[in-house]
């Protein structure tokens, strides 16, 4: 007779296996410590930083779902002459505009309130979240995300926010891509990622570069999973240039390159 495992032993070895790999973690995150800053990016998964380096300057930034501008040191590293910050929360975008205030430098720091989605006009529900509102969404929460992070839920405050399409607030503020050498798109809008992307058409491709957040696993409910956003921007002559395919995180950035550029 063959053996045949019983749940409890199931159970047991699902344990086990998840302790190894926090003690495994444990362990990564510690040796990590070890190495200077200044070398950590060329032992971690993503190769953004280095690949921003490699083909700096980046003359036009603009990143939505801007949150309080906390990579604005880091554009003005890579030479951005200006960058375009979109916030949807009112709350939050009074603090990132009063961070941006507070820089110097050569790079222009432009902001604009506004929900940005595949089409203008539409009346959304906007769902803030718990704690300093960086995961606040269009998109509920999805069981898993409660599962993986207890306490980045729903605080229950809901706004309705009228959308906003990029092109016309790209306009609004005088930025033509086509002038711009190698300009890049940032989007980390919390599972509405593909709806963005939509909604610029063809005019993606006037980007040469796109970092977008992605999920692999649903922490959103009906949102943009990773194969979606991956099909169409290789759809729009992007390939991904950040990640080996196997290496693409659960939930994390990637950058997308236009396959002329590298």
């Amino acid at each position: 007779m063959g053996f045949l495992a019983t749940p409890h032993l199931i159970c047991n070895a699902k344990t086990e296996k998840a302790i190894l790999m926090r003690v495994l973690k444990s362990i990564e995150r510690s040796a990590k410590k070890l190495v200077p800053d200044k070398w950590r990016k060329y032992f971690r998964a993503s190769r953004y930083e280095l690949l921003m380096e490699r083909v700096a300057p980046v003359e036009v930034i603009v990143h939505v779902g801007a949150h309080w501008g906390e990579d604005a040191a880091f554009y003005e590293a890579c030479g951005a002459q200006t960058v375009l910050w979109i916030e949807a929360d009112p709350d939050t975008y009074k603090t990132l505009t009063e961070r941006l205030t507070e820089r110097s430098g050569d790079t222009r720091h432009l902001s604009e309130c506004a929900l940005v989605s595949a089409e203008a006009g539409a009346d959304l529900a906007f769902h803030r979240f718990k704690g300093d509102g960086s995961s606040s969404s269009v998109h509920q929460a999805a069981p898993e995300m409660s599962e993986r992070f207890p306490d980045a839920g729903e605080s229950g405050d809901v706004l309705r926010l009228q959308s906003r399409a990029l092109p016309d607030i790209l306009a609004r503020h005088d930025i033509d891509l086509r002038e711009a050498t190698r300009p890049m798109l940032v989007v980390d809008v919390q599972g509405h990622e593909f709806e963005v992307l939509k909604g610029l058409g063809a005019g993606l491709a006037t980007f040469a570069l796109c970092k977008c957040e992605v999920s692999r696993i649903p922490l959103y409910q009906g949102g943009a999973t990773f194969d979606e956003i991956d099909g169409h921007m290789r759809a729009q002559g992007f390939r991904l240039a950040s990640h080996r395919y196997v290496q693409v995180p659960r939930h994390g950035d990637v950058l997308y390159v236009q396959d002329t550029l590298l």
